[in-house]
């Protein structure tokens, strides 16, 4: 009995220093973390994702699609066939209805097809000075080493946009950083990966200050 009692202390000893060394270990491995976000597949997120992506890399696709819809809208006016007119009304109306709406369409339809916002699938983004992880309900999916696989950064007034060469995106809610300041991270990013994070506005007015800015900065280089 004495003998079971002294390796039940001993056990109970050894299991204690085992959490304890565990216990140092994560530790360390957290202050390695200088930022760390914790985010979720929601509706906002797929709403940010989307209409980014319009914004980068369709800008001019809405304002052509609704000048396009106006091109066959008005015409129906003019035509005194009353099936031409009716004809050139519906469809004009529905290309700038879907010129004004695709986001939303398009939202609705990744909704339904992506298995993440059904399930409320977690995410983590990581980044130490060295590398950046990123994980899916705790399993590493993409690893950026040294930083070299990220070729973009972009931010606007929520969220912060990664691009990796491997061509996976990340959306990073400025409101779910855990660890580290949501306002140095663009800061951080230019300085490890050498991409200047670029600010992609997504309110109107802030896109009339950044298109006002612009045009100055044009001025002063014509000037010069």
């Amino acid at each position: 009995m004495k003998n079971t009692a002294r390796k039940t202390q001993s056990e109970k000893a050894a299991s204690k220093s085992g959490e304890l060394q565990q216990k140092k270990k994560t530790d360390t491995e957290q202050k390695d973390v200088l930022y760390q976000i914790k985010t979720k597949r929601s509706s906002d997120v797929l709403k940010a994702y989307i209409t980014f992506t319009y914004r980068v890399f369709h800008p001019k696709v809405t304002a052509r699609m609704l000048l396009y819809g106006l091109m066959i809208f008005v015409p129906g006016f003019i035509v005194k066939a009353q099936a031409l007119k009716v004809v050139l009304w519906v469809t004009g109306l529905l290309v700038i209805l879907l010129g004004l709406f695709r986001q939303y369409i398009s939202l609705a339809i990744t909704k339904r097809a992506d298995e993440d916002y059904r399930n409320g699938t977690e995410f983590v983004y990581e980044f130490t000075q060295n590398d950046a992880s990123f994980y899916r309900e705790g399993e590493l999916t993409a690893y950026s080493n040294k930083y070299k696989d990220i070729d973009a950064v972009f931010y606007d007034e929520d969220y912060y946009y990664l691009s990796l060469t491997s061509r996976e995106f990340f959306v990073i809610p400025m409101s779910g950083f855990t660890i580290g300041d949501p306002s140095t991270f663009g800061d951080f990013m230019y300085k490890r990966c050498k991409k200047v994070c670029r600010w992609i506005p997504a309110k109107p007015l802030n896109k009339l200050k950044k298109m006002r800015s612009q045009r100055a900065v044009a001025r002063d280089q014509i000037k010069k």
